[in-house]
């Protein structure tokens, strides 16, 4: 049923998902170590991954070629670029961390148009430099951390979106060789879930590892959203381009303002930037859905 609609709505879908994601997440990584939310929801995502996977139906052919970009794709997108995220967030704070790191559609359009061949179309530009305009113009407003935060942890983010680029694109050929995403996404997160696992001795041995209740919890929560939102997003790659399912996914910037407004109690001043970047990033999204 899902693969039947257009990859560019189910890629406004794992939008959705991604917001309630990050809105759960970034809640508990306030209690919880980033390496322990990041581990706790890379689990969850190959339980329910792997779930799906076994009561849908399997694939017939295991190319060790395709299993090792599901599996090296984990490790520098859901282990790697996951955990730099969670840091950044816990060292700098959410906003800035969300505003360097909107320029990641444009570094993995970089890369499906270098590796893959995929040429854009002028609407898929247009809306990408909308989304990524928009969207900084949105999480700019949102202030509160220290200034004096060593500028080292403002390249957690940017860091953490240049090796993210790179990994859209290695999935979108492994689906050539081996159709499916739950499939796929099994394979990266439990790569992912075992590295972190191993690097907890190393990343907790200053404070010791912290798993409290209450946000765990929330954590597994905010994990099951990210199933959901990884699997819309790995089926939207394996149906459309990557320069146009990647930006619109950002959109879900827009949804983690209003998220936290309506369910956090984080009410953000309404200002002509907020409104202007919710006017521009939706505007980009259209475009590109218009251009597809």
């Amino acid at each position: 049923m899902l693969e039947s609609l257009h990859p560019n709505y189910i890629a406004l879908i794992s939008a959705f998902f991604t917001a309630s994601a990050q809105t759960l997440l970034g809640k508990s990584i306030s209690q919880l170590s980033p390496a322990v939310a990041s581990l706790v929801a890379n689990v969850v995502i190959t339980i329910i991954a792997a779930a799906f996977y076994l009561a849908g139906g399997r694939v017939e052919a295991w190319p060790p070629y395709a299993i090792a970009l599901f599996a090296v794709s984990g490790a520098i997108a859901n282990f790697a670029a996951r955990y730099l995220m969670y840091l950044a967030i816990h060292l700098i704070g959410l906003s800035r961390t969300q505003v360097l790191f909107q320029f990641s559609p444009l570094w993995s359009s970089m890369v499906a148009i270098t590796f893959l061949g995929e040429r854009p179309t002028i609407e898929v530009v247009i809306g990408t430099a909308f989304i990524v305009g928009g969207a900084t113009l949105i999480m700019a407003e949102r202030g509160g951390e220290d200034p004096k935060k060593r500028f080292v942890y403002y390249l957690l983010p940017i860091l953490a979106a240049l090796v993210m680029a790179a990994a859209p694109s290695m999935r979108k050929h492994a689906y050539s060789m081996i159709p499916s995403a739950t499939f796929g996404l099994t394979v990266a997160c439990f790569v992912a879930s075992f590295l972190q696992a191993a690097l907890l001795p190393v990343t907790e041995r200053k404070t010791g590892i912290k798993a409290e209740l209450r946000p765990v919890l929330i954590a597994v929560a905010g994990g099951v959203m990210n199933a959901f939102a990884a699997m819309t997003f790995w089926v939207s790659l394996r149906l459309g381009d990557v320069v146009e399912v990647v930006p619109i996914r950002r959109i879900s910037v827009l949804l983690v303002v209003l998220f936290s407004w309506l369910f956090m109690g984080k009410l953000d001043t309404i200002t002509w930037r907020v409104v202007a970047g919710a006017v521009i990033t939706l505007a980009g999204g259209l475009a590109i859905i218009w251009g597809g």
